[in-house]
């Protein structure tokens, strides 16, 4: 315990009732039309379109909830550590796990794959415990099909992109935006396709029949008649900025731009406050509070 560090809490409560209640509420209001049997009547950029949102929505919502707690612990002098770490500009499916809900995936790695054997007992045992873990960590979730898909989704991605580099890369975080058009590029197609991946992967926490799921990724691909984008579903773009927004800021912060932009944080703090005020969604339960 130690004394209250007022300008990390302040920064910490802000940020997290912003993203709760002017992103993640407020993108809810969209994203509810992907439920069972409503997507049904969508085409195929609202269904994508509805599926980033989501992305968008959960990673608020819960990265929102964890902040405002680290926020009021700091207010008693605790220091929680953090919980998400710019999980969406990963490079690697495993990256991505060094920075999403850390707190679940240290867990899955200290007391599920370590003592599973980790990767001491060969290649294909390797792969297996990869499967093992995350499999039980999509049942961590609740019992429900799927969430064991979800689990086993991540454990073959985990388990595949493990056989095809060797474990040699994507493992670290912190590092900062490359430099060079082809090492940008390279590093700006690993981070699409994770995202792409993961983004697909939150289905399964939208639509708990597996089935619909299929029928989803079906409409997908053939929408029939249905209009392609629905205008109604534009302001999905507007909150989903944000999220884009304070991962980039992360992502190029050497840059001298964003050191020029950071000069400004009091105002950007001024903002979130004011739409806090004027413009939150709907009160809703915090999405984890469901598992």
């Amino acid at each position: 315990m130690r004394g209250i560090r007022w300008g990390t809490v302040f920064r910490a409560l802000v940020l997290g009732y912003f993203l709760k209640m002017v992103v993640a509420d407020n993108l809810k209001d969209f994203t509810f039309w992907m439920a069972y049997p409503y997507f049904q009547n969508r085409g195929t950029g609202s269904l994508v379109l509805m599926l980033i949102g989501y992305g968008a929505q959960i990673f608020a919502d819960f990265a929102g909830y964890s902040l405002i707690a680290i926020g009021v612990a700091g207010l008693f002098g605790y220091s929680l550590p953090r919980n998400f770490y710019f999980p969406y500009i990963s490079a690697s499916f495993r990256e991505f796990w060094k920075r999403w809900h850390i707190s679940l995936s240290s867990f899955l790695m200290e007391y599920l794959y370590i003592p599973l054997g980790g990767n001491r007992h060969g290649r294909v045992r390797t792969y297996l415990n990869l499967l093992l873990t995350m499999m039980l960590g999509g049942l961590w979730h609740g019992a429900a099909w799927s969430y064991l898909a979800w689990g086993t989704y991540h454990g073959l991605l985990l388990a595949g992109e493990r056989l095809l580099t060797g474990g040699r890369r994507g493992g670290g975080v912190g590092g900062v935006a490359p430099h060079g058009c082809g090492a940008v590029l390279k590093q700006v197609l690993r981070i699409g396709f994770v995202l792409v991946m993961v983004t697909m992967g939150w289905l399964f926490f939208v639509l708990p029949d597996f089935s619909h799921v299929l029928l989803y990724l079906r409409h997908i691909c053939s929408p029939g008649s249905a209009v392609f984008l629905d205008p109604k579903l534009l302001p999905i773009v507007l909150y989903v900025l944000p999220v884009v927004i304070y991962h980039l800021v992360w992502y190029f912060r050497d840059r001298r731009f964003v050191k020029v932009l950071r000069r400004y944080d009091p105002v950007f703090a001024g903002a979130m406050l004011f739409l806090i005020v004027v413009n939150s969604g709907s009160a809703a339960d915090f999405v984890y509070f469901q598992f």
